[in-house]
């Protein structure tokens, strides 16, 4: 059987019409990025409680919901693809890891909770779902504010930590996420202090201890015996 080969002109016509596609998709990529990288509208923006000053005064973190990011990518990106590429369980903890697709171009996200609860692990996904989109630039100014406000916080701790470069509290792959041997300690100590370390944590960084980074637990448990050496002291003088 005779191969009829292709003839140089046409072999350079295919050429350039794949280099014409790859340049449209290209751009149609970088332009979907810069849509979804525009600031969301405040009245998508919710608000909770990250934690308290030394004067008692509620401080709020922004943040979005996961519906919402969904509802921006079928607006934005009408042909983004997502799936959950990994779940996996530490203890009482479920590690969701979630992979958004746009024109070919994959980013993953890690979401935690509790896996005891249905609500535990569709909070695990739904964190996952976000911090994937924040990496093609979806509510990336509201994470920014989140973390600055969070190492503002720390900063003001002592001048030990002042001293310390800035770091994000919140894990973003699986081999930043917090231990069990780490949670197991926060919670050891916190019993002996007899101090809820769901609360300082959220006082300190503003997240769950499922969300941590292994050196923010560090910190909080150096916090947390910081607090238990108080309460020993005082057994002592009295």
């Amino acid at each position: 059987m005779t191969q009829v080969k292709e003839s140089e002109p046409q072999q350079e016509l295919l050429s350039e019409e794949f280099a014409a596609d790859t340049a449209a998709n290209i751009l149609d990529f970088t332009s979907t990025l810069k849509e979804l990288r525009k600031t969301v509208g405040p009245e998508l923006v919710r608000h909770r409680e990250a934690w308290r000053d030394r004067s008692g005064n509620v401080r709020t973190v922004e943040y979005v919901e996961w519906h919402t990011v969904a509802d921006i990518l079928d607006s934005v990106a009408p042909n983004w693809a997502h799936s959950v590429k990994d779940i996996r369980t530490i203890g009482d903890y479920v590690i969701v890891t979630v992979a958004i697709t746009i024109d070919g171009v994959t980013r993953e996200g890690i979401g935690t909770g509790s896996a005891r609860s249905e609500t535990g692990i569709k909070k695990a996904e739904h964190d996952a779902l976000k911090r994937a989109a924040v990496k093609f630039g979806i509510a990336r100014d509201l994470y920014k504010k989140e973390f600055d406000a969070i190492e503002n916080r720390i900063g003001g701790q002592t001048r030990n930590e002042q001293q310390d470069p800035p770091f994000e509290a919140v894990a973003r792959t699986f081999s930043e996420l917090i231990t069990t041997r780490q949670i197991s300690m926060i919670r050891a100590i916190a019993r002996e202090a007899g101090v809820d370390a769901d609360a300082e944590c959220s006082r300190m960084f503003g997240c769950s201890i499922t969300d941590l980074t292994r050196r923010a637990a560090s910190r909080l448990i150096d916090r947390l015996n910081s607090l238990n050496g108080q309460k020993v002291s005082t057994r002592t003088a009295s």
